[in-house]
């Protein structure tokens, strides 16, 4: 468990900006946001005028868990895929989040990524089937965690563009759904991010556990589709 604390926040920042003075924003973002009793690791988003040589960044920040910075110049875009992941959840440390509101304002999630997370090239369909490719237990392990994560992206996705917000922060748009897609919303972070993703905790017929909610998943993403139109 990662236990960050305001007073350990402000060393964070102060010992940042010691090295690096011309540091305008420092986020927090991923599983010590919103898992911390679960986080192995703490991610960073620094933002800067002008970057330093990167170990220093790391050197910086001394604690007692490990820890992993990105450091992006101020006029620097996110890509999408790296934007959604630090939207996902996260807490601004020092500054007042513009800067990442502007890396991140083409971030447009669209019923089509849903669809793409769930049957395109990287899709969760088809990084299942790729588990039989594994040289060891432990990635065998990895691929099948990650096939049901990205059905939860899908989900998380078509959540987005049925709101049509660019808030990807999943506890904040679970409550701006109809009752009756928060709940189903709420089990797919339940079961399928927390339990099987990041604890692990899938059974072991999952193979036809993958189906059930394969199918699962499509249904609330079509579903979320039509009613949008």
């Amino acid at each position: 468990m990662i236990e960050l604390n305001e007073e350990r926040k402000d060393r964070i920042c102060r010992l940042l900006l010691e090295y690096d003075s011309n540091i305008v924003e420092i986020v927090r973002f991923g599983s010590s946001v919103y898992a911390p009793g679960y986080a192995r690791d703490v991610d960073f988003l620094v933002i800067t005028r002008k970057k330093r040589e990167y170990g220093g960044y790391l050197d910086s920040i001394d604690f007692d868990f490990e820890v992993d910075v990105v450091v992006k110049e101020v006029g620097d875009s996110l890509k999408s895929d790296f934007a959604f992941q630090v939207l996902g959840a996260f807490e601004v440390l020092y500054g007042d989040g513009r800067y990442l509101a502007e890396m991140t304002k083409y971030f447009d999630p669209s019923f089509e990524d849903a669809w793409n997370c769930i049957i395109g090239i990287e899709g969760a369909k088809n990084v299942f089937e790729r588990r039989s490719e594994a040289r060891s237990e432990s990635e065998l392990d990895g691929s099948i965690r990650l096939a049901f994560n990205i059905l939860f992206d899908a989900a998380r996705i078509a959540v987005m563009a049925y709101l049509a917000t660019e808030d990807t922060r999943w506890g904040r748009t679970k409550r701006m759904l109809p009752q009756h897609y928060r709940d189903e919303f709420e089990e797919f972070i339940n079961t399928l991010h927390i339990d099987y993703f990041y604890n692990g905790n899938y059974p072991d017929n999952y193979e036809d556990e993958f189906e059930r909610w394969y199918e699962r998943v499509e249904s609330f993403v079509r579903r979320l589709e039509e009613r949008r139109r």
